[in-house]
């Protein structure tokens, strides 16, 4: 107790200093922001804070506390307070009081509970008691619900209940009806119950001329790359979403890949996945899975942290996709609060993480729209090679029954700082036409950086010349 008297007669000292009006302190309750979306039903507690007044109030003075929408006082009671004996303590029914060092004393508390349907809110008022008044900087504590300072301590009931972020608003006036002064202070915050970060993101370059394997250290090929990621859980926040279960998706071209991953022990993991030749379906995405202490010796109501390696393996000779942009997403699938309903297909706690890609080391150059033999048309594309280097091509091309063709070399390198033709009759060599009609997207692999060899495509006919649209992108 003389401690905390200390603690109080500090807190007046500072507010004689800086306070311009009474000032409201207290450990802000912590509460969890997700768990307050969907609405977790929240459990009746104490609640306690400070109070420090700016002025003079003197007896018959009128304090009134008022509290928002987010806080529910319940059968909360007040009443005539009684003044302990020597402790500097007081209660009326479930509101107590703590003087500190003040000789001042506090009495007829009333608690309003107002109809929530209507739009009332909730208040305490209480009057400063006949014969010392509340004088300026002084200091007291308020406990709501089972403070303890009754004949038989612990006999109380916690019964306030607070539902989200909540600011108490404090007011004082005199006998006569005139404002003393108004002050305000945070009850309860809400803050993110989940983390999630991608620590390693996916970067392995596809080698342009063996698209089966990584560019690895100096040039060499290799099989593997890796994300890591973590994934952070805090239900120890009140109102907190418990027991979670969470899918973690990564979102790209995975084309090869399995997809799910088989999870083995959760907390701190390490998974492998392989690409392989399977007639496995086309995978748009790969998923990890995530539940609360499994595998672990967490507590009920802790902290979690899963942090997890995925080493992607790629053991066959299938191409290795691009994968474009790759998206990680946190997915809430399942909760065990009692009442809470999760959105159709869970709760999204993050989404369009970046979390790298997969691409080939190498200038990517397409011509979507390729006629070759058409009747009475000519079709080529010129490609300017800008740089004082000979460049090597590697061609893909697909046509208009689906039929795939290389990937083949060009048949010969790009000159250096030279426009090179290639025709539509060197096309039906290159692709083995023999004089077939086809329309074809010509993709053009180029071991250069991205604007160095730059493509123009032209058809024309009787009718007119046409550009044919290219697009182009650096692998990597």
């Amino acid at each position: 107790m003389k401690l905390f008297k200390k603690a109080l007669l500090a807190t007046a000292v500072v507010g004689a200093m800086g306070a311009q009006a009474a000032t409201i302190s207290s450990t802000p309750l912590k509460l969890s922001a997700e768990g307050v979306a969907l609405k977790v039903t929240p459990t009746a507690g104490k609640l306690t804070f400070d109070i420090v007044v700016d002025k003079d109030h003197p007896s018959s003075s009128v304090i009134t506390l008022n509290f928002d929408k987010n806080v529910e006082l319940g059968t909360l009671t007040g009443g005539a307070v009684t003044q302990g004996v020597g402790s500097g303590t007081a209660y009326a029914g479930d509101v107590g009081f703590d003087y500190g060092t003040g000789s001042f004393t506090f009495d007829d508390v009333k608690v309003t509970n107002g109809d929530a349907t209507k739009g009332e809110l909730d208040s305490i008022s209480f009057k400063v008691n006949l014969g010392n008044p509340l004088t300026a900087n002084s200091a007291f504590r308020v406990v709501l619900g089972n403070h303890q300072y009754d004949a038989t301590p612990g006999a109380g009931v916690n019964k306030v209940i607070v539902k989200g972020a909540s600011t108490l608003s404090y007011v004082s006036n005199k006998a006569d009806k005139s404002q003393i002064e108004t002050g305000t202070g945070v009850i309860a915050t809400e803050q993110t119950q989940f983390g999630f970060t991608v620590d390693t993101k996916l970067d392995g370059l596809i080698k342009r001329d063996q698209l089966s394997r990584f560019v690895g250290a100096n040039g060499t090929a290799v099989d593997t790359d890796t994300v890591k990621y973590t994934f952070e859980n805090d239900e120890s926040l009140g109102l907190a979403l418990t027991g979670i279960n969470a899918n973690i998706r990564f979102s790209g071209n995975f084309k090869g890949v399995t997809s799910p991953i088989a999870a083995s022990t959760l907390g701190t993991d390490a998974d492998s996945v392989v690409m392989s030749t399977a007639t496995t379906p086309v995978a748009i995405a790969v998923n990890d899975a995530y539940a609360y202490q499994d595998g672990s010796a967490t507590a009920a109501g802790e902290k979690d942290k899963y942090v997890n390696t995925i080493t992607f393996q790629n053991q066959s000779t299938t191409d290795i996709p691009v994968t474009g942009d790759v998206e990680a997403s946190v997915t809430v699938t399942s909760v065990t609060n009692a009442g809470v309903t999760l959105p159709t297909g869970g709760y999204s706690a993050f989404s369009k993480v970046a979390a790298g890609e997969w691409a080939v080391d190498a200038t990517i150059i397409n011509v979507p729209y390729v006629p070759v033999n058409a009747a009475n048309t000519d079709t080529f594309i010129h490609f300017a090679n800008e740089t004082d280097k000979e460049v090597d091509v590697i061609v893909t091309a697909i046509d208009n029954n689906g039929v795939e063709y290389g990937p083949m070399n060009l048949g010969y390198k790009l000159p250096a700082n030279t426009v090179t033709k290639i025709s539509e009759p060197s096309m039906d060599t290159l692709f083995g036409l023999k004089g077939a009609t086809t329309k074809l997207s010509v993709t053009f692999n180029i071991d250069a950086d991205k604007g160095d060899v730059n493509a123009y495509a032209v058809s024309q006919n009787d009718k007119g010349r046409t550009e044919v649209s290219t697009s182009q992108q650096r692998g990597n």
